[in-house]
């Protein structure tokens, strides 16, 4: 959670003991040591059994309401302990270290709930009753003002959308997150630490991060199966990005010294061990995420090696002709701030980018943002936007993927309605959203019903013969995925070792003509004589 790091730029005070109280300094020093190891759940339930027998007492309110504001789901909850700290504890002096933590928790709680307009209240009224030196605080009282002042400017005009929970199939009780799909919706990956291919727990008691996959099939998806110790390791292993052909995975391990990058590929036998990216896209330093462009020549992934601009940057890649990787550019003060970027994730032409921030307009912790290319020599890119409330909130929103067509996002999101803490959900725009791209998928075989792999297919413009691109199918199942512009007649045209065995025209009208969910627009399937001619 965001406030356990903003929390503990407060001292805590709980061993003091005020001096009309009944309590005795022994029946805090336990619940002292949970605090200063953020164990908030263990602190809590030693709090509730004090204030059975001391209801009233402001020092247990106030911890009390600190403990739930770091407990999962408990934030509304804190409120009404923290307003009785409030109460009791006044801003007569500077030196009252509890009424300044009362105000300042209670202005977290406000804005976690959406009360935007109270929270502001409370830091306005903090602001000259903080002694100066306390300089970290003044500056997280500064954060923390623009937040709600962000919020309340959003909130003002909210993101008209409809969101669903992909329900049991894909969440459970325990963190779904990082979800990746294929361009035609058909597979979806993501990142879960429910019990996987280990029983080993991280100091919190959690079970180390797998990764999972799930497929859609009869208007539904199928019920989510680990990948196995193929991809997952002991450790945590997390998804980072999905090819459009659904081949190639982007994955990130930590092996207790830094964070890398990996990837995985699919074939026949399943999903490849995962090898390292070579330097200098890994290095000693932490690379967190990583998104390929749709082609899977460029990479953008953030890292918070030096030279950035503060905490974790996002930097960009390409391939060079040979296969290897190019120099690494980070994309600069536009995009990058003095706090953390995260998971980016490239638009299938590279001319958008969506990635988590904490700075620019956050509304709180870390919102999603895009930003729209520039120019591709420069690497400049507009000033990033926020993408708006309610889909971003005042916690951290992270991993938005959103489909090729423009149509749909898949993203990670604690919020009412979910099956416990971070589930995967599916946010669908109305019809009356303009979006103009369109999902066509399908297959090219030889006679003997085999991937003709040495099909090429060139794909034009009807009307002025403008070549769009040229594709081909996956050697593994003869498979093409095109990403295209609605309202558009189109010619294909196959080649087949050199020469030409097949031509089709084919019109997208509009969006409607494509309204699927989790599947592509298939073509019928063609057939090709696939037979190299002697010379």
């Amino acid at each position: 959670m965001k406030l356990i790091g903003l929390l503990l730029i407060l001292s805590f005070s709980v061993t003091i003991v005020p001096a009309q109280s009944k309590l005795k300094k022994k029946d805090l020093v336990n619940i002292t040591n949970d605090l200063n190891l953020e164990k908030f759940e263990e602190a809590a339930a030693k709090l509730k059994e004090l204030m059975i027998v001391h209801p009233d007492e402001p020092i247990l309110n106030l911890n009390y309401g600190l403990c739930l504001l770091n407990i999962d789901y408990k934030s509304d909850d804190a409120i009404i302990y923290l307003e009785k700290a409030k109460q009791h504890y006044t801003l007569e002096t500077r030196k009252n270290q509890h009424a300044i933590e009362a105000r300042f928790y209670l202005a977290q709680a406000y804005h976690l709930n959406h009360r935007f307009e109270e929270a502001l209240q409370e830091l306005i009224a903090l602001k000259d009753n903080i002694p100066p030196k306390q300089k970290s605080l003044l500056k997280q009282l500064e954060l923390e003002t623009r937040y709600n002042e962000n919020a309340i400017q959003l909130k003002a005009n909210p993101v008209d959308f409809r969101i669903t929970n992909l329900g049991q199939a894909v969440n459970s009780e325990h963190n779904e997150h990082s979800p990746v799909i294929s361009a035609d919706e058909s597979i979806l990956i993501f990142t879960s630490n429910r019990q996987g291919t280990g029983n080993l727990t991280n100091p919190d008691g959690l079970f180390y991060e797998d990764i999972h996959k799930t497929i859609w099939r009869e208007e539904k998806w199928l019920p989510a199966l680990n990948l196995g110790k193929s991809v997952n390791s002991d450790g945590n292993d997390a998804t980072c990005s999905l090819s459009a052909d659904g081949q190639t995975m982007i994955i990130y391990r930590n092996d207790g010294i830094s964070g890398d990058l990996y990837f995985s590929n699919l074939s026949e036998k399943g999903w490849s061990a995962p090898l390292k990216f070579p330097k200098p896209i890994n290095t000693n330093y932490h690379e967190t995420h990583g998104s390929f462009s749709y082609d899977r020549n460029t990479l953008v992934f953030s890292s918070d090696r030096p030279g950035g601009f503060g905490g974790k940057d996002l930097y960009i890649v390409k391939r060079l002709p040979d296969g290897t990787w190019g120099k690494v550019s980070n994309l600069g003060p536009t995009i990058n701030t003095v706090e953390d970027e995260e998971s980016p994730f490239l638009s299938h032409d590279e001319g958008t980018l969506y990635f988590a921030s904490m700075g620019h307009l956050s509304m709180g912790g870390f919102d999603i943002f895009s930003s729209n290319r520039i120019n591709d020599a420069e690497q400049k890119w507009s000033e990033p936007k926020n993408i708006g409330y309610p889909i971003n909130t005042p916690g951290d929103d992270l991993f938005f993927v959103p489909t090729s067509d423009g149509h749909r996002v898949y993203f990670a999101s604690e919020r009412p309605g979910g099956y416990g803490r971070s589930d995967i959900w599916l946010i669908e725009f109305p019809e009356t959203d303009e979006r103009s791209l369109a999902v066509v998928a399908g297959f090219i075989f030889t006679e003997d019903g085999l991937p003709s792999h040495e099909s090429q297919l060139i794909l034009t413009k009807k009307d002025s013969g403008e070549e769009v691109g040229q594709y081909r199918p996956h050697p593994e199942n003869g498979k093409y995925v095109l990403i295209l512009p609605t309202g558009v007649e189109y010619t294909m045209t196959i080649r087949t070792f050199g020469k030409v065995t097949m031509s089709k025209d084919f019109k997208i009208s509009g969006r409607l003509d494509f309204p699927t969910h989790g599947n592509a627009s298939y073509l019928d399937p063609i057939i090709v004589e696939d037979k190299k001619e002697d010379n």
